[in-house]
């Protein structure tokens, strides 16, 4: 619904708006009632009543759910912004409650504030000021890149222990993933998180894409990470070094592509890009080692598809930069 209301001005110069009936009556504003008058950058006004932001909480039934869909609604809510999920039942057993558990402690900055035969709840206390989105995407890097690193090492020595380690730890990217989505999905719904940000919505929607693409990055890690356990036979001395060096090649430019981002550089992104074409060369080799290694034919197209999708996805990243380097309409000269 739509209000209009025509600007009134006092004798001292002020001028004033009245407030819809409905609504104040609604939000609980009355005399004295505190308001928040938030600018933005597109030229509106946002009016926030005191306390709105403590009602800011949902209820889930956990009877009858599996515990997938139970996990899959908690993390809806977590990235739609809800500080309070109370999941509630007729009765939540040892295992139901565990299972809440389990999934608070896959999210950043999740606990449980109350547990009993009825209803577990969780508060998520992470404040979006103490997880600034240039560090988050900087540690889901670091995170990627090593996993990546032993992931090859994996495939190429056949250390399975590792492989599961790398697969062990593309939790901790979810979860910092997860936490940028859930500072995106604040920022969506709640004006006043663009301050405690420092950036708009429109800025913050490159990192939660960046931030996307490194996730799949991470898991592509996995992928070779779960082929380094089928391999037949250690690959020749000749060909671990190829699949090394391409492998480098491939966090290069996801590397690459992530610096051109955060320091918004169009003539590093525009590098970054130039390298798409050295698809083929990357290939062919890949195919001769396949010829000489049929038993590892599978896990070794493998390994050669996820390092051209890393590629692609460093590709991506670049061209968010690009993105990301043109100012807003409002602040550019047309």
């Amino acid at each position: 619904m739509t209000y209009r209301r025509r600007v009134q001005v006092t004798g001292g110069g002020t001028y004033l708006v009245t407030l819809p009936k409905e609504w104040a009556d609604r939000m609980g504003v009355g005399q004295g009632s505190e308001m928040i008058l938030i600018p933005n950058e597109s030229g509106v006004m946002v009016v926030v009543p005191e306390g709105v932001r403590d009602r800011n909480r949902c209820t889930l039934v956990m009877t009858g759910r599996e515990r997938v869909h139970l996990q899959r609604d908690i993390i809806a809510r977590y990235i739609a912004g809800y500080d309070v999920i109370e999941v509630v039942g007729e009765r939540i057993g040892p295992d139901g409650r565990r299972a809440v558990r389990d999934i608070a402690q896959s999210l950043v900055g999740v606990e449980v504030l109350g547990e009993t035969q009825r209803a577990v709840t969780l508060h998520c206390v992470a404040n979006v000021r103490d997880f600034p989105a240039p560090l988050t995407l900087h540690r889901i890097l670091e995170i990627a890149g090593a996993m990546w690193d032993d992931a090859v090492a994996a495939f190429l020595t056949r250390d399975e222990e590792l492989a599961r380690d790398v697969e062990e730890r593309d939790g901790d990217v979810d979860r910092l993933v997860l936490l940028v989505a859930r500072q995106f999905g604040l920022l969506l719904r709640d004006l006043i998180v663009e301050e405690e940000v420092g950036m708009s919505k429109f800025q913050f929607l490159h990192y939660h894409t960046v931030a996307d693409q490194l996730e799949r990055v991470a898991d592509h890690a996995v992928k070779v990470s779960h082929a380094a356990q089928t391999v037949a036979e250690t690959p020749p001395a000749r060909y671990a070094d190829r699949a090394r060096r391409m492998a480098e090649s491939s966090q290069d430019v996801v590397r690459e592509a992530v610096a051109a981002f955060t320091n918004r550089d169009v003539e590093r992104a525009n590098r970054v890009l130039a390298e798409k074409g050295a698809k083929a060369t990357v290939t062919e080799w890949m195919q001769e080692a396949i010829r000489a290694q049929q038993e590892n034919a599978l896990p070794l197209t493998l390994l050669h598809d996820s390092l051209l999708r890393c590629r692609e996805h460093g590709f991506n990243i670049a061209e968010t930069a690009l993105d990301a380097s043109v100012p807003a309409p409002s602040s550019e000269t047309i």
